[in-house]
């Protein structure tokens, strides 16, 4: 219902590789607007280009948290609240000449549940999502077809005419029972055949015989080889009030109609009205449900404002954080300051870096759907394209294909690197093909991003011998603690054991990356597991040696 520049959003098919790569699916799952409209566009999973419609959201989100805090003492009011969000219908999709009588009720049933969350909020909160009346005449003329906001039919309100054919049908219902009751009556007492109130009953063959000798009374059919079909004959009195309930039947339908079309007709001229007040709806459903999210995981507003600099204190990517939570582990939030164009990120396998990566896309599509963040503080700009290089959940690159598979994806990224800036992430780029030749592809790479304008990127690698670039930022994760992993080892604990007290002690934090080889942290978890120590020791010697 809602319509935005062309340019403001982000393409789902260029975002796709990134929001799955940073798994910001799983914080989407938590995100939970009532209405359909809020719903549909929770699915749309709009990520923005333009700072002004991302700070709009946040605004909004800001507002509708105020008003939760203001009613932290009157749990009745949010329970109204949203008791009127949840019930709110689908409207008809388009103006036409005459709507069905259920597409009616859907029209009264939103502008009754549209006032009744106007009572719910408090006017400060009304006025900053601009819930004013809506279309107050045609409600009230839909309130004559019931007062309760749960049904709709037409009602003698509308046409007095109305009143006069359904007096006329009752009536004619009345005399018809009447006839119905005496015939039933007079088969009972001639022929003993009860219908207790039902339209036939079957009878033996017997009996039948002497009914069908009295066919100003009776109406008999076979049923079967045994039993006989009998019912009451419709004398001339009865036929007569038949066709007449037929007849007022037909003029009280001709009537509803025209009360449906004339309410037809102002539901057409209202329309408008009551699509605005139905985004004016949908706006405060997504900034509650977003506030709802603030208050209960400790979000903060990101700040927008950078020209270049990507700054994150604190920064909890909940879905490590979670899983660290259910195995027991401890989890370490990134706080982190990226200034250069691009940021090289070293470490061992399972050190860390590529969640540093997740956690970076994470923040930065959260923050341009307009999203609050979990962390202490967040620091970055409006990007218009956000990438993602490198291998995704399922895919094992390897080989010549893997290869082409990599190269394929960072054509794709580079090419799409022009206005408004682009924020690339590369997970192990070149990892499909030799050292050497990786090390001088991501030499190659990072020098070529770092000299191109409005272009962040990030990289995470094991191999460490690149040719350093003065526009790169070169991190490493501060990995293993290696004395209180060795001092938490017992020498007889079972591999898996060790493995996993080693693990407690991993730290997930950024430091500087100086030259040369680095600690290895393999090498370390090797012989806390028994490598034979000449084996780690030659190891250590040729990793010297280069």
């Amino acid at each position: 219902m809602s319509a935005h520049r062309p340019g403001s959003l982000l393409a789902p098919e260029d975002l796709e590789d990134a929001w799955s790569f940073s798994r910001v699916e799983e914080f989407w799952e938590l995100y939970g607007p009532y209405t359909p409209y809020g719903k549909d566009e929770r699915d749309e999973r709009r990520v923005y280009a333009d700072r002004g419609e991302i700070e709009g959201l946040l605004d909004r989100t800001e507002a509708a948290a105020s008003w939760l805090d203001s009613t932290r003492d009157d749990p009745a009011a949010r329970d109204r609240a949203g008791y009127y969000l949840k019930r709110m219908p689908r409207l008809p999709a388009s103006a036409k000449g005459e709507y069905e009588l259920a597409e009616i009720f859907q029209v009264k049933k939103f502008l009754s549940c549209h006032e009744g969350l106007r009572a719910a909020l408090d006017e400060d909160t009304r006025e900053a999502f601009g819930l004013g009346p809506a279309a107050s005449v045609l409600a009230a003329e839909l309130a004559k077809g019931g007062s309760d906001p749960e049904t709709f039919f037409v009602s003698e309100a509308y046409d007095p005419a109305l009143a006069e054919v359904r007096a006329a049908i009752a009536r004619t219902d009345a005399d018809l029972e009447a006839a119905r009751s005496s015939a039933e009556t007079r088969l009972a007492a001639r022929y003993g055949v009860r219908l207790a109130g039902r339209d036939f009953a079957l009878v033996p063959r017997a009996q039948a015989e002497a009914l069908l000798a009295d066919r100003d009374l009776a109406v008999v059919e076979p049923y079967d080889d045994r039993l006989y079909l009998v019912r009451p004959a419709a004398d001339s009195r009865t036929l007569g009030l038949r066709d007449r309930r037929d007849e007022l039947a037909a003029r009280e339908r001709k009537l509803e109609d025209e009360v449906l079309r004339r309410l037809s007709g102002l539901i057409a001229g209202a329309l408008p009205e009551i699509r605005s007040a139905a985004d004016r709806v949908r706006d405060f459903d997504l900034a509650l449900a977003r506030a709802r999210m603030v208050r209960d995981l400790g979000l903060v507003r990101p700040d927008l404002s950078s020209d270049g600099l990507w700054k994150l204190s604190g920064g909890r990517f909940l879905p490590c954080e979670a899983e660290c939570r259910d195995l027991g582990l401890s989890y370490t939030p990134l706080s982190a300051r990226f200034e250069k164009p691009v940021t090289t990120i070293f470490g061992s396998n399972m050190g860390g870096k590529t969640v540093a990566l997740k956690t970076v896309l994470f923040f930065q599509i959260l923050a341009q759907a307009g999203f609050h963040v979990p962390a202490s503080s967040f620091r970055t700009r409006v990007y218009a394209r956000l990438s993602y290089v490198g291998e995704l959940a399922g895919e094992r690159l390897a080989g010549l294909s893997g290869f082409g598979f990599e190269i394929h994806r960072f054509i794709r990224a580079w090419e799409g690197m022009g206005d408004g800036g682009c924020l690339a992430v590369f997970d192990e780029f070149a990892r499909t093909t030799s050292s050497r030749e990786a090390e001088a592809l991501l030499s190659a790479a990072q020098a070529a991003l770092a000299a191109k304008p409005g272009v962040k990127s990030f990289f995470a690698t094991h191999f460490r011998g690149l040719v350093r670039s003065p526009g790169v930022d070169y991190l490493r994760m501060k990995g293993l603690d290696r004395k209180a992993a060795s001092e938490c080892l017992e020498a007889d604990a079972p591999r898996a054991e060790r493995l996993a007290r080693i693990n407690r002690h991993m730290r997930y934090e950024l430091e500087p990356d100086g030259e040369g080889p680095g600690p290895s942290d393999a090498l370390t978890v090797a012989a806390l597991l028994g490598l034979p120590g000449e084996i780690v020791k030659k190891a250590e010697e040729v990793i010297g040696g280069r």
